[in-house]
């Protein structure tokens, strides 16, 4: 088994990054002998996808060559899309992400809300996995992802656009997101992490657009007893305003960013070893409240990518359920606030 953490933000030590290295921790102690890599967008280059389409073409040479051992081998589904031999012409980092993803059994995203959508450095990540959208990996059994949205809160727009977004460029890499969990207002600028996340539910694929609502009836499906998780009945806009201006000093943009703001590079890795999974392996990670980030153990210098990991023995792939579920006692939720990272 091996799990990938893409942490979204474009800052390296905000809330998400925190988290982010929480889960990282995680999946270490809890599952000593499976494989785990976070890859973080503030410390690598990816470029936008500029919609030239050569993607398309089937290339004679794949995108990636493996050594006998190589812990990141890709799955096999990936393999028999051909995936690996449609190139993106932009030369990047973003072959190494793509390396990243095609081995994962499991995929973790943990990504700030701006503007109730991902941040650009995101969004440019989701983009460039055009390349996949060429093959028929979406059509072959996919792999679970979870979605961990961190922000401090304030937006009454919710972050349903960036469920949507990161759910349709996962469709066509060979994910399904399978759950979302909402930490929005439960982590400080610090890192401290000061209550549970709260289970968000699944919007309908493509919105309720896409059921043939309209506002009407949208609105007749709810009063019947339906859930709008988008639904901010009673939050007017002179409140989005002052929640705003009580936030902290930083003005109005607060609706759009949170203290994840900003770059930063760096690239590690992390190591771990031990004997067997314990049963806590397959639940969900138990991340503590009110504590301090721990120190990820063996790091040392890494190359291109700014991924880090640690790399178990492979296991067959199979449904999630192990530290990429977050919080143990994860709450139902109707509504989410987005707003600052």
């Amino acid at each position: 088994m091996h799990r990938v953490i893409l942490h979204g933000s474009c800052r390296a030590d905000g809330r998400s990054a925190a988290l982010a290295d929480e889960l990282f921790n995680a999946c270490i102690e809890e599952c000593p002998d499976d494989g785990v890599s976070i890859v973080s967008v503030s410390s690598t280059d990816v470029g936008p996808c500029i919609g030239c389409d050569e993607c398309r073409a089937l290339s004679e040479e794949p995108i990636h060559v493996f050594q006998e051992g190589d812990p990141l081998l890709p799955q096999e589904t990936v393999v028999e899309s051909e995936a690996l031999f449609h190139h993106c012409v932009i030369d990047d980092d973003m072959d190494e992400v793509r390396k990243h993803l095609d081995a994962a059994d499991e995929l973790i995203v943990v990504c700030p809300v701006y503007f109730a959508g991902a941040p650009a450095q995101m969004k440019a990540l989701l983009d460039r996995l055009q390349p996949y959208y060429f093959t028929d990996l979406r059509t072959r059994p996919k792999r679970p992802a979870v979605l961990h949205v961190v922000g401090a809160g304030g937006d009454p727009h919710g972050f349903e656009p960036l469920i949507g977004s990161l759910r349709s460029a996962l469709s066509v890499t060979g994910f399904t997101l399978e759950l979302v969990l909402d930490w929005v207002g439960k982590i400080r600028a610090d890192g401290e992490i000061t209550a549970e996340a709260e289970e968000y539910p699944l919007p309908p694929v493509g919105g309720f657009g896409a059921l043939g609502l309209d506002g009407e009836d949208c609105g007749e499906a709810m009063a019947d007893g339906g859930e709008s998780p988008a639904s901010f009945v009673g939050f007017a806009e002179e409140e989005f305003a002052v929640a705003f201006e009580t936030e902290d000093d930083d003005g109005g943009r607060d609706g759009g960013r949170d203290d994840d703001w900003g770059g930063g590079r760096g690239e590690r890795v992390g190591s771990s070893s031990g004997s067997g999974s314990g049963p806590d392996c397959r639940g969900r990670a138990k991340l503590s409240v009110s504590s301090p980030t721990p120190a990820v153990k063996d790091e040392a210098a890494k190359g291109s990518g700014g991924a880090r990991g640690s790399h178990g023995s492979r296991k067959s792939s199979g449904k999630g359920g192990g530290p990429a579920y977050g919080k143990k006692n994860a709450k139902k939720k109707g509504n989410g606030r987005g707003g600052r990272r």
